[in-house]
């Protein structure tokens, strides 16, 4: 994917640390590749739906250009705090405004050029394993959809969305089907997908994708971060190289 633009000094991510004078957070591998993945182009107001540390954020601002603004958003009020304070530290304070709402309270119909979006990966916080029955209830609504369903992601962001806007997000590739058909049902056709593994050896984990409002042939690659020697590979260091100190 192209589009991406020269970063400037101090913000770069070595591993899963982002760092800009006195801001550090970590941050997953996840939200790098979706963060490198986006292209802004154009797009003069910008929707970061669930920002967390705000590192999707600080990211397309980075690559954006100076006349863009930046909302980000996240219901968890800890989340703010540190986005705010991440914000404050970082080279854009101008460019981004971190507010404490839910996606639905949102009030802007048809204003936003792109909209990126971490979602709420799974559909119930007890898992048959019960990996998440005992998670922090904030941790738990960040990655649960006890606060947003896949139906309700797409149903409110088509309504934010311009006529021309895009739309990325990712979750997990064995719900793809439901993402797929969700999001067609809102308005959204599919423009292009990445298939994110592990390594050669294991399969996709994971999918991120980026809709736009009219229909469109789809394209799709497939992206491997790790090779036989766990060292990052050519595919995923040219991704993510603009954000990473030592690649």
């Amino acid at each position: 994917m192209s589009g991406r633009s020269a970063k400037p000094k101090g913000f770069q991510c070595k591993q899963f640390f982002v760092a800009h004078d006195r801001c550090a957070m970590k941050v997953s591998t996840d939200s790098l590749i979706l963060g490198s993945l986006v292209e802004v182009g154009n797009a003069r107001r910008v929707l970061d739906v669930g920002t967390g540390s705000g590192i999707l954020a600080l990211m397309l601002a980075q690559k954006s250009a100076p006349a863009t603004v930046i909302t980000a958003i996240d219901i968890d009020s800890a989340a703010i705090a540190q986005a705010s304070q991440n914000r404050l530290n970082s080279p854009w304070p101008d460019k981004i405004s971190v507010l404490h709402s839910s996606l639905k309270a949102i009030d802007g119909p048809g204003c936003f050029d792109l909209i990126v979006s971490n979602p709420p990966y799974f559909a119930d916080a007890v898992s048959p394993t019960r990996a998440y029955a005992s998670m922090a209830q904030n941790r738990g609504q960040a990655r649960t959809e006890q606060t947003l369903s896949v139906e309700q992601f797409f149903a409110e962001t088509a309504l934010l969305s311009t006529a021309e806007g895009r739309l990325y997000c990712m979750y997990p590739i064995t719900r793809e089907a439901l993402v797929l058909d969700n999001a067609l049902q809102c308005g959204w056709h599919l423009q292009h997908r990445m298939a994110v593994r592990h390594n050669a050896c294991t399969p996709p984990y994971l999918g991120v994708y980026c809709f736009v409002r009219e229909p469109c042939k789809a394209t799709a690659e497939l992206l491997t971060i790790r090779a036989e020697d766990n060292q990052y590979t050519p595919e995923y260091k040219t991704l993510c190289a603009d954000y990473y100190l030592n690649f």
